[in-house]
Formats: structure tokens, C-alpha cells, sequence
């Protein structure tokens, strides 16, 4: 597995899309410092999840995104990706058969951060679990930034621990650890609740029992009870049943009496029926007779009312002949005047298009003026911003080499105080025992003092937590009402699609939805197309809409204009014009003079959509509708928006549960943490005792006088050379410094004078871009006066039309109205008919009369016979009633065995055939008295128990079987909870023996390397506890004549040659894909910096190096070198760098 490529865009100060191309197995990166080298190492680290911004030299993490410079605007966006080759399928399980592994990260401005694995999304957890034990991580041994040597070596021994953790490949034992742990924990819970909830049943059992025997005792009273009164019930119902047979008998024998009064009573019923059958017919001819006689009096009336008519209308007519006369003068008027309006406009508009003309050619010939000066300052002003750059660029140059000059000098002042320093030094005269127990208080004062810094600690990372909580809580509060949201839109989406395909669903591709409409117009097309709107625009059976292929152009003035579509349309919109009324009521629409205007211009067939929703004809106006499918293209708009807030409703939840998931993350790590913390308190309070005995001991140290007299002669020879190539690299610094001044200086006296000449030239172009801008501003405002005439003209052209119109209109009628006939003869004829029918109208009523006389006397033969049939319907009420209360006393009886029967009935039902049978047996001989005492003492006896709970045999039955199964479960627990503890063991035991293993190759491994890196002394690795599960890792390291007490005493370069050592013992025994390295060199001095390379050279056969370095030693065992440089401010970029160049930029 290899790193072949890294890919940056804006992340830091790698705005541009970059990729590093690795294609050796020593890959070396060079460049000035400052340049943005070590940004690439926080990329690697940041792409494989890491998530705090201080380990990535950050105060947020929102500070990896591309913050700006002076010529360019912050980015929006941070990706990085990763391209491994995976051709030894390092990468085991589902990416084995992978050739090529792609991780990438993004993050924008607002704080969303995405994982995609080979271009798929996923999450962080699942970028970490796939480098799980490959040596590769976030903070992992591969990656070495600039420190992070020395840290290594200064860490503490529970830290420096993770390190071979991770060499051992038990990163995923301790994950598969915690989680067995949790489940033990959980399911610890689950038996404590399981056992409280047992002893809670249990207790409800021994109540339940009690009351089931009580139920039981309750249920044999109330079988008796059910007994005895089926016995007494039976007995009442005989009783009823044989009085009501007796009733029966005695209501029979009145009914026949009853019988003979109602047929006297029918005979004279029967007469007087036939009376009045004779008196309705009279009636009857009366009421026709007078129905005859009202057409002969109407037409009477009649004639009198149309003889009144005519005279007045002959009256009105002429009133309105001399008005129509009147009326035709004042249009003769109106006309005249129209045509000398007419006649003064159009002249007007002649002048104003001859002075529009002329303009327009004076205009052309000074716009072409204006863009060849435009052309010269844009010239100008290119010639200005390379000057500036090269200005910038020397500048930057020369700032570089004065800081370089002051860093020599500073350096070279160092080193004469520390050659004096080392000159005038003496070996101590005491004993050198004394300064190892000096030592050894200190250090016993440091760890005093990191015993509080742990219990500060501690405590802070509790408080951590407690915060980390509250944001957990809040996110999940969060989460449940993004999820609210998310529903409530989802409903809103599904009412809408209801909504606008509810009928219609086998419509294929409705129209609507092909349908593009502007702003504000949605309910102009909605009313107009409101029938064509959900028709489908395939061929098919059933209604569609088939358009022809022909082109419409459309003006503003049209509903076409403001509707586009990706299929052809034909003429649907051709007759609709559109009119914007947004800010009109529906009053003043109505007198708006260019609504009026473009209205009367309407032919039958054409129309107006407003945007409100009107729609309005040449002589009809829908004002509103109630169709089911009005504002189908509003719900479509509403119903796309309610789909774009879904989607970032999902986005949000997205981020969520990204923020939700890190933030568990993160209290988990905390929560282990402070556990460790815990752990190191009391470990550190045992090692504060140990120190204090092992005081003593330090006295015996040896003597090492000599080796620090020989350690002292050899600096100061090293010293003496180092200050000869410093001062020969000040000579040239100052050289190349006056010369970049000079030329500094020339370059900003033409900046100067170039500055000048562009300022007025940038002036001059000003000036007359602005008079340009006069005239021609004064050239549309001629324009449009012309087409404003061009309007009056047409408005009073068709006012004249319409006065001539109205004026032939009114000759046509007054000619019509003369030729009418005259309305004397009308009148003389009328009054003719009236005699007659006067005539007929008297000889009518004669007739009438008669028949009334008949009327009155068939009227009193009907009052006698009504007298008879009163006193018959009194003897028949009084049988009436005798027989009713026979009648009422069956219904008492009936009543009384209904409900009987009830009680009958229901006692069948809750009683057995047998139940009853034997009941009639026990209890069918005793009296009545005897079987209601004994009823009685039942119910007492029913009374005395109480309230009883019936379904507790059922409940105490019920809950039984839950305690069994409960008890069950309990043992299925307890079995579990043994396996996991056995689990633990076995995970404990299996990460003790890797982690031994591992230590063991780690410690004979770096035993081996110390001395090949220091050229002599020795090194070894030391468990700080007997327990290998919970033991930290202390370095005891003694380079070449030295024995110093602690790691701490050891200079930078040694300590970061003991750390290398290390970081490659454990590539020995678990080599990652490959190591980053980030300026290691820096303090070594050559002869280290030599024997360091060739470990690196021998190690990259297995595994590929990418290092930062600044050491020509460094650069010249490297396969392939990339160089960073910032020309721009602020801003990195790839260059080509060959070993020669890479020489001389160290040299600079």
C-alpha cells in the first residue's frame, strides 16, 4: 500500500486545486520558510478525521479553510483527498479487492464536514476503522510534525503506551474492550432493574393470590343467587301469564257490542259523504264559473291599459326625435375638432424623429472616440499592475534577505557567547553527587506540581463533559424538531401532489408541468389555461393537448411573453394579452384608461389575464372561480419549494448527526480520559514516594568529569567552523541585499511616473464617458417623446372614429322612426274591441247567480246530517273507552312479564341447561315466602365480602406466567453477563500478550538502532508496572560517555535522535503504508544528519518516506523532490525543483 497522490483545494494556503504526486519511495518537500510545507502534513492528518483545530494550528476548524489575501477573496470550500494504491491489499476486507483507495474530506463555511470513501459518502468513524492497526492515523506514529520529535521522547509513559499500541495492532481489541464493557454495564442495569422488578411482581403476587380466593368464594354465592331467582322469576312468570288469559276472555265480549255501534255509525257516515260529493260538485262549477269569468274582465283592462300605452308613447317619441338632433350636432362638433388635433400631432411627431436622427449619428462617432481611449487606459493600467507586482515581488525578496541577514548575525552572536560561555567553563570541583540529588528535588518538585496540573485536569475535563452533555442534549432536541419540520413538509408536499394530480393521475406528463411562467403571473396563466392546464401532452386515448409546430413571436403586451416551455405550444396563447393590476383594486381597474384602451381593442375571440387572476373578454369578465384546479401552477411552485426545504431540512439533519456523532466521540474519549487521568494520579503519587526513597541512591553515580571536558573541547571546534561559514554567508546576503535595493528604488520612480500618467488619463476618459452619457441620455428622452406622440395620435384616431360611428348611428334611427305609422288609427280600433267585450262580460254573470242559489241548499242538507253523526261518535267513545282499559290493564300485565322475561332471559343466559335443571330440582318445592328468605340470606352473604376484584384469578393467573418468564430472562442475563466477563478476560489476555510481543521487538529493535544513530551508547525500553495491560513505556537512553538521570536532561538533537530511533523500531515491526517526517533534521548536526539519512534510505524498501527538510544532506537521498513557494502573498504553489536548485535555495 502506498501513498501515490494528495489532492488540496482551499485548505490554508492552497487555494488553488494542487496535487502532490508522489511517485518514489523517498519523496522530499522544499521550499523557503513560510511557504505553506508543513500544511501538507496537517492535510494528511486532517483528511484521516481529525477533529481538534489546536493539532491542526488552528483556534477553530473553520481556520483550515482559505482565509484570503491581499488580491483574492476567502474560499468557500476545503477538500482534500488521498489516492492510495492498493496493490498488496493492505487494506483488508471489503477494500481488498481495490486496486486504488480514494479518501477525501470537505468542510465549508457554515461547519459542514463530509467523509467519502472511493467517492462515497460515509462517516468519519468509517475512515478511521479502515486504518485501524495499519499504523496509520490522525495522530499516529507515521505522521512526525515539527515538535513532535522532542514530544515524543518527553511524553508520558501512559502516552508513549498508544505508540506501541497501535504497532501491535490492538487499537481494535481496546474498541472491542470498551464496547464488551459497555454491554457489561448495560447489562448490569438490565439486572438491577429486572431484579427490583421481580421483588415488585413477586409482592403483586401474594396480593393477586388473595384476592383470587376471595373471587372464587364471590363466584359460588352468586351461582346460588343465580339459582334462587331463576326458581322465584319462573314462578312470577306463570303467575302473569294466567291472569292475562283470563283479561283476554272479558275484552272479547265487549268488542262485539262495540262492533255494532260502529257499523249505525258508518251508515250515517255513508250519507254523509254522498252529500257532500253533491256539494263539492256544485262547488266546484261555482269556483269554474268565476275562473271563466276573469279572462273576460283581464281582457277588459287590458284593452283600457293599451289605449293609456299608446298615447304616452306617442308622447315620448317625440321628446326623443329632438334630442337625437340635439345629440347630432355636438358629434358634427366632436369630429371636426378631432381632425385639426390630428392633423397639429402629427406635425409634432415629424420634428421629433428628424432631430432623433440626427442625434443618433453624432452619437455613433463619439462612442467610437470613447472605446479607443478606453482601450488606452486599460493599456495603462496592465503596464501599472506589472510594475506594482514587480515591486511587490523585490520587496518580498528584499524582506527575506534582511531577516535572513538578522537571523546570521543573530546567530552568529549566539555562538561567540557560547564559545565564551564553553571556554570559561570549569568542571565542578564539589561532588557530583550533589547535583544528581539536586536533580532528583527537582524533579521530585516537578511531579509535585504535576500532581496538581492532573487534578486541575481532571477536574477540567469533567467540566468538559458536563458541557459536551448539554450540546448532546440540545442536538437531539435539535434533531427531533428538524425532524418535525422535515414531516410537516413532507405532508405539505403530499397534499400539494394530491392536490394537482388528484383526478388526473393517469394523465401522462401534464402540461402544467411543462410550463415555465415569470414571476407574478402564475394566476394570470392559471385562470386563462385553467382547461388545458392537467391535460396530458401525449398522444393517448382519453383528452390531451397536441400542439402544432408553429413559431409565435410575442411583446410584453402578451400572456406568451412571460411563459416559456420546452414544447411547442401552437396558438394556445395567441389570443391573451396580459395587464399588470398588482397595484390596482378591482374599482379602479376598471377606469384605468390603458386597461380601457387595451380592452375595446379586443376582437370576440381574444381576451385579458391579469395577474391577480381576472380574466376579462371584449364583453365578459370572469372575477373569480371555484375550480378545483385553479392555482395549479402556484401549488407547483410551492410544491418545488417545499422540496428544496426537504432537502436542506436533510441536509441539516445530515450535519446533526455528524455534530452529534463527534461530539460522543468526543465525550467518550474524554470520559476514557479522565478515567486514565485517575489512573495517573494515583500512580504519580506512588512514584512521588519511590523518588523519595531512590534519593539516596543517586549519591553513588560515577565519576563523568572527563567526558564533559571532552564534550566541551569538541563544541568549541565545532563552533569555530560554523562561525567561518556564517560569516562568509553574511558577505553575500549583504551583496544581494544592495543590489535589490537599487533596483527597488528605480522600479518605484517609474511606478511613480506611470502612476501619474494613468490618473490622467483615467480622468480625461472620465469626463467625456460622462458628456457622452448627457447626450445620449438626452437622445432616448427625444426617442421617447416620439413614440408618446406616436400614442395621442392613435388615441384620438380612434376617438374620431368612434363620434363619426355614433353619429351615422343616430341619422339611421331618426330616419327609421319617422317612416313609423301614426297611432290615431290604433286607438279608434281598440276602443271598438273594448264594447264588445264589455257585452259578453255582463250576460256571464246572469249565469253565475243561478248558481249560487243551488249552492246554499245543498250547503244545509250536509249541517243535518253532521248533527246525526255527532250523536253516534258519542255512544262510540264511550265503548271506546271500556275497551281501552281492558286494554291498559293487558299492557300493565304485559309490561310486568316483559320484565320478568328479562330477568328470565338473562338468568338462561348466564345459566347451563343443567344449572337450571338442577335449580328446579333443589329449589322448585319450597313456598314462596321460604324461597325469598332464602334469597335474602344469599345477597347478605354477598354484601359481607366487599368489593371484589373478578379479574384478579384472571391478573394473578397472568402475572405467574410473567414472573416465570421474568426469572427466565434473568438467568439468561446473569448466563450472558458471564460470557462477556469472560470475553474481557479473553480480549485482556490477548492484549497483554501482543502488547509484550510488541514490546519485546520494539525494545530489542531500538536497543539496536540507538547506537547505529548516536555511534555509540546504549538504549533500552523499561514497563513502569508489572501489569502489561495498564504498564506505560519509560525510555532510558544513554548516548555515547553519558549517563544522565532522566530523558529530560538530554540536548534537542539527542532527544530527537532517541525519538527517530524509536518511531523506527516500531516501522520494523509494523510498518505503516508510509511515514511523514517534518523537518527531523533541523537540530542535528551533519554526522547525524548523515547517519539518519541512511536508516531512512535502508527503511524505504519498505516503507515510501515523505519528508520537509531544509539539509542538503537530507535532500540528496530523496528519489523525487517537490518545491512550495509563495510568490503571490499568501498564496502556495508547486514549482519544479532540481537537487542543483534545491542546494541553492538552501544556500539562500
Amino acid at each position: 500500500m502506498r501513498l501515490s497522490k494528495v489532492k488540496l483545494s482551499g485548505f490554508k494556503s492552497f487555494v488553488d486545486p494542487t496535487t502532490f504526486v508522489l511517485t518514489g519511495k523517498l519523496n522530499g518537500i522544499v521550499g523557503p520558510n513560510g511557504c505553506g510545507k508543513s500544511n501538507i502534513i496537517d492535510a494528511v492528518r486532517w483528511v484521516m478525521g481529525e477533529s481538534s483545530a489546536k493539532q491542526l494550528r488552528g483556534e477553530s476548524m473553520s481556520d483550515v479553510i482559505f482565509n484570503g489575501s491581499e488580491r483574492r477573496k476567502p474560499a468557500g470550500l476545503a477538500s482534500i483527498e488521498l489516492i492510495f494504491e492498493n496493490e498488496d491489499g493492505r487494506l483488508g476486507g471489503k477494500w481488498a479487492e481495490y486496486r486504488e483507495i480514494s479518501v477525501r474530506r470537505t468542510l465549508d463555511r457554515e461547519g459542514k464536514s463530509q467523509y467519502f470513501l472511493n467517492g462515497t459518502r460515509c462517516r468519519r468513524r468509517d475512515i478511521t476503522d479502515i486504518f485501524l492497526g495499519t499504523g496509520l492515523g490522525p495522530r499516529s506514529y507515521a505522521i512526525i510534525e515539527q515538535g513532535m520529535i522532542s514530544r515524543i521522547v518527553e511524553s508520558k509513559a501512559d502516552d508513549l503506551r498508544s505508540f506501541f499500541e497501535e504497532a501491535a495492532n490492538i487499537s481494535k481489541y481496546k474498541e472491542r474492550r470498551h464496547e464488551t464493557e459497555l454491554r457489561i454495564e448495560h447489562t448490569r442495569d438490565n439486572l438491577e432493574r429486572l431484579t427490583d422488578i421481580r421483588g415488585e411482581l413477586g409482592k403483586q403476587l401474594a396480593k393477586l393470590e388473595r384476592q383470587a380466593a376471595t373471587a372464587m368464594k364471590y363466584q359460588a354465592l352468586k351461582q346460588e343467587e343465580r339459582a334462587l331467582g331463576y326458581v322465584e322469576v319462573s314462578s312470577q312468570k306463570n303467575d302473569i301469564e294466567t291472569a292475562i288469559a283470563h283479561l283476554l276472555e272479558s275484552s272479547a265480549s265487549e268488542y262485539e257490542t262495540f262492533q255494532l255501534t260502529v257499523a249505525q255509525f258508518n251508515q250515517v257516515t255513508t250519507e254523509l259523504s254522498s252529500q257532500k260529493q253533491q256539494f263539492e260538485a256544485l262547488e266546484k262549477e261555482v269556483a269554474q264559473k268565476n275562473s271563466e269569468l276573469y279572462p273576460y274582465k283581464q281582457k277588459v283592462d287590458h284593452l283600457k291599459h293599451e289605449i293609456v300605452r299608446i298615447r304616452a308613447l306617442e308622447a315620448q317619441e317625440l321628446e326623443s326625435q329632438a334630442e337625437w338632433q340635439e345629440n347630432g350636432v355636438r358629434l358634427e362638433t366632436e369630429v371636426a375638432n378631432s381632425r385639426e388635433i390630428l392633423a397639429d400631432l402629427q406635425q409634432k411627431l415629424e420634428e421629433a424623429q428628424f432631430i432623433a436622427e440626427s442625434e443618433s449619428e453624432q452619437l455613433w462617432g463619439e462612442e467610437e472616440a470613447l472605446s479607443e481611449l478606453e482601450q488606452s487606459v486599460e493599456a495603462l493600467q496592465a503596464e501599472y499592475i506589472a510594475i506594482r507586482d514587480q515591486i511587490s515581488e523585490i520587496k518580498q525578496k528584499l524582506e527575506l534577505n534582511r531577516h535572513t541577514k538578522q537571523y546570521q548575525l543573530e546567530r552568529a552572536k549566539a555562538m561567540d557567547e557560547e564559545r565564551n560561555t564553553l571556554a570559561k567553563s570549569e568542571l565542578p570541583a564539589e561532588d557530583p553527587a550533589s547535583d544528581e540529588a539536586f536533580i532528583m528535588e527537582e524533579t521530585l518538585i516537578i511531579q509535585q506540581e504535576n500532581q496538581a496540573q492532573l487534578e486541575a485536569g481532571i477536574e477540567a475535563i469533567q467540566t468538559e463533559i458536563n458541557t459536551l452533555s448539554q450540546g448532546i442534549t440540545h442536538l437531539e432536541k435539535e434533531q427531533r424538531t428538524l425532524l418535525a419540520s422535515r414531516n410537516q413538509l413532507a405532508g405539505e408536499v403530499s397534499m400539494l401532489e394530491k392536490m394537482n394530480l388528484s383526478d388526473d393521475k393517469e394523465a401522462q406528463s401534464p402540461l402544467f408541468e411543462h410550463l415555465k411562467v415569470s414571476d407574478g403571473w402564475n394566476g394570470a396563466v392559471d385562470t386563462a389555461l385553467r382547461h388545458q392546464l392537467l391535460l396530458s401532452t401525449r398522444r393517448q386515448r382519453g383528452e390531451s393537448y397536441i400542439a402544432g409546430e408553429t413559431p409565435y413571436q410575442y411583446s410584453e403586451q402578451h400572456l406568451g411573453y412571460y411563459v416559456e416551455s420546452d414544447l411547442a405550444l401552437g396558438s394556445l396563447l395567441s389570443h391573451i394579452y396580459a395587464f399588470d393590476d398588482t397595484t390596482l383594486d378591482l374599482l379602479s381597474l376598471e377606469k384605468d384608461p390603458h386597461f380601457i384602451a387595451l380592452r375595446e381593442r379586443l376582437a370576440l375571440h381574444e381576451m385579458i389575464a391579469t395577474k391577480s387572476g381576472l380574466l376579462f373578454g371584449p364583453d365578459w369578465a370572469i372575477y373569480s372561480t371555484e375550480e378545483a384546479n385553479f392555482g395549479i401552477l402556484a401549488r407547483q411552485r410551492s410544491l418545488e419549494k417545499a422540496k428544496v426545504e426537504i432537502q436542506e431540512v436533510d441536509a441539516r439533519l445530515e450535519i446533526s448527526d455528524e455534530a452529534l456523532y463527534e461530539k460522543e466521540e468526543r465525550r467518550e474519549a474524554l470520559q476514557q480520559d479522565l478515567t486514565e487521568k485517575q489512573k495517573q494520579l494515583q500512580k504519580l503519587s506512588r512514584d512521588i514516594f519511590d523518588l523519595e526513597k531512590k534519593l539516596s541512591l543517586v549519591l553513588q553515580a560515577k565519576d563523568h568529569q572527563a567526558k564533559e571536558r571532552h564534550r566541551i573541547e569538541s563544541r568549541l571546534a565545532v563552533l569555530t567552523k560554523e562561525q567561518a561559514l556564517n560569516q562568509e554567508s553574511l558577505s553575500a546576503l549583504e551583496t544581494e541585499i544592495e543590489a535589490g535595493e537599487k533596483a527597488y528604488v528605480e522600479l518605484e520612480q517609474r511606478w511613480q511616473a506611470l502612476s501619474t500618467k494613468y490618473d490622467e488619463q483615467k480622468r480625461h476618459y472620465e469626463a467625456r464617458r460622462k458628456a457622452f452619457d448627457q447626450r445620449k441620455s438626452h437622445h432616448l428622452e427625444q426617442k421617447r417623446q416620439g413614440e408618446q406622440l406616436q400614442l395621442q395620435i392613435t388615441l384620438h384616431q380612434e376617438r374620431k372614429n368612434r363620434a363619426e360611428s355614433e353619429l351615422n348611428h343616430l341619422r339611421a334611427r331618426l330616419e327609421s322612426q319617422q317612416s313609423q305609422n301614426d297611432y290615431s288609427a290604433q286607438v279608434a280600433e281598440i276602443e271598438e274591441s273594448l264594447m264588445i267585450a264589455e257585452d259578453h262580460l255582463l250576460q256571464f254573470e246572469a249565469t253565475l247567480t243561478d248558481l249560487h242559489h243551488n249552492f246554499e241548499a245543498a250547503k244545509e242538507a250536509i249541517r243535518a246530517l253532521e248533527a246525526k253523526k255527532v250523536i253516534e261518535e258519542e255512544r262510540l267513545s264511550a265503548q271506546k273507552g271500556a275497551l281501552n282499559q281492558f286494554s291498559i290493564r293487558e299492557a300493565e300485565l304485559n309490561t310486568k312479564l316483559s320484565i320478568i322475561m328479562e330477568q328470565w332471559q338473562q338468568l338462561q343466559l348466564e345459566m347451563s341447561a343443567e344449572e337450571m335443571e338442577e335449580a328446579s330440582a333443589q329449589y322448585g318445592e319450597l313456598a314462596t315466602a321460604e324461597l325469598k328468605a332464602a334469597l335474602e340470606r344469599t345477597q347478605n352473604a354477598i354484601q359481607k365480602i366487599g368489593a371484589v376484584n373478578l379479574v384478579a384469578i384472571t391478573e394473578c393467573e397472568e402475572l405467574r406466567e410473567r414472573k416465570s418468564y421474568l426469572d427466565t430472562q434473568n438467568e439468561d442475563l446473569e448466563a450472558a453477563l458471564a460470557m462477556l466477563e469472560k470475553a474481557i478476560k479473553e480480549i485482556d489476555d490477548e492484549t497483554r500478550n501482543r502488547f509484550m510481543e510488541t514490546f519485546n521487538a520494539v525494545n530489542d529493535d531500538f536497543s539496536r538502532l540507538f547506537p547505529r544513530l548516536f555511534g555509540g551508547g546504549k538504549a533500552y525500553l523499561a514497563l513502569t508496572e508489572e501489569d502489561a495491560l495498564t504498564s506505560g513505556v519509560n525510555i532510558i537512553a544513554h548516548p555515547p560517555g553519558k549517563k544522565p538521570g532522566t530523558i529530560h536532561l538530554l540536548s534537542g538533537g539527542e532527544k530527537a535522535l532517541t525519538a527517530m530511533a524509536l518511531v523506527f523500531a516500531i516501522f520494523n515491526l509494523n510498518p505503516a503504508p508510509f511515514c511523514m517526517l517534518d523537518e527531523v533534521d533541523a537540530p542535528l548536526d551533519e554526522a547525524n544528519v548523515r547517519r539518519l539519512g541512511e536508516l531512512i534510505d535502508e527503511m524505504s524498501e519498505k516503507v515510501q518516506f515523505i519528508f520537509i527538510t531544509h539539509n542538503k544532506a537530507t535532500m540528496t537521498i530523496s528519489d523525487s523532490l517537490i518545491g512550495v513557494t509563495m510568490a503571490e502573498p499568501g498564496v502556495s504553489r508547486l514549482v519544479s525543483v532540481s537537487l542543483k536548485d534545491a542546494m541553492e535555495m538552501v544556500d539562500e
